[in-house]
């Protein structure tokens, strides 16, 4: 929507055209990083169907020492369950009425409206599905972080009762730690706690590969790496302080993301958590279609996506739930 100007019309105002910088910049977005880090390391493409469902080993079966004709146990083992999980659907409109379309043409065309309005859609459906990603489920959402590594224990997930189902509780570490404050010498407290929860995870046989926080946390363990005692530096030719924005925890690539609620860490194991995108509704455009059996002249399509996240070891994820950054 354009701004008002000052300039008054007048013939010397008309015989000279603006000069127009024709790139369309981006102004109102964000970087997207759970979605693109689900987008490019936990996505599971999937055909159809109307549930989406994870076998789940859920128990042990105890073994018994034995000798010569002693009587054994010979009840049927029964360790298996199933999650269950529903597909969501994101959409997002693409409408240019024809007078838009036929004026935004030729010579007098500045920009393809139509490629811009496009571009503008498919970039709030990340948004939207970003958002829904770092917050809880509600409505007809999908699960987000906060349901699948949750902060209490006992939530239902996938249909399983945590409460009763203690398989199926995520990790915690709920200790309120300020990330840069020391009370061991010479250890930060925010990578005591960090390492809390990967070896809570390594007990259950995880392996925390991804660290996804708050830029307020992330920059409190850039700020310890870049410390005293712990930063390498280049005094020769005074290039700084090198590596990652961001660098790894150990095994974990650490991702910060504006949509993570405050005081959070969540940590996830390797294939701890699933990305299912439907492959017909793979964050594509669907067809155009006239509006003219509205009685209106336009053009109506929508960028849309069929999306759920889920787990299926969710006792090998952990959250961090009371961090202060910086």
């Amino acid at each position: 929507m354009a701004q008002t100007t000052s300039e008054t019309w007048d013939t010397r105002w008309s015989a000279t055209r603006r000069a127009i910088d024709k790139e369309v910049v981006d102004n109102a977005f964000e970087p997207y990083h759970v979605l693109d880090l689900a987008r490019k390391k936990w996505k599971k493409p999937y055909s159809g169907g109307s549930e989406i469902s994870c076998i789940l080993e859920s128990s042990t079966v105890s073994a018994e020492a034995f000798d010569g004709w002693d009587t054994l146990n010979k009840s049927q083992a029964d360790p298996i369950e199933m999650a269950h999980y529903l597909p969501r659907y994101y959409a997002v409109p693409i409408a240019l009425a024809d007078t838009d379309s036929w004026e935004n043409s030729g010579a007098e065309k500045v920009f393809d409206l139509l490629e811009a309005i496009g571009n503008n859609a498919f970039n709030s459906l990340l948004k939207a599905i970003n958002e829904d990603m770092c917050s809880a489920q509600s409505g007809k959402s999908i699960l987000g972080l906060q349901d699948l590594i949750a902060d209490a224990s006992g939530a239902t997930v996938g249909g399983i009762n945590s409460g009763t189902s203690t398989f199926w509780e995520n990790q915690r570490v709920t200790g309120a730690v300020t990330f840069l404050t020391q009370t061991a010498t010479n250890v930060f407290n925010g990578v005591d706690s960090w390492n809390d929860g990967m070896d809570l995870c390594r007990i259950q046989g995880g392996n925390i590969v991804d660290m996804i926080t708050t830029y307020s946390i992330a920059r409190a363990y850039r700020v310890a790496l870049s410390s005293e005692g712990y930063a390498r530096t280049s005094v020769e030719d005074a290039k700084g302080i090198g590596g990652d924005f961001n660098p790894s925890f150990y095994t974990a690539k650490v991702t910060a993301d504006n949509d993570i609620a405050a005081l959070h860490t969540y940590g996830v194991t390797k294939g701890g958590l699933k990305l299912h995108v439907n492959s017909k509704a793979n964050f594509k455009k669907t067809p155009f279609v006239s509006t003219q059996s509205n009685g209106q002249l336009g053009q109506l399509g929508y960028m849309v996506a069929g999306v759920q996240t889920t787990t299926n070891q969710r006792r090998r994820n952990v959250v961090h739930t009371a961090l202060t950054g910086t």
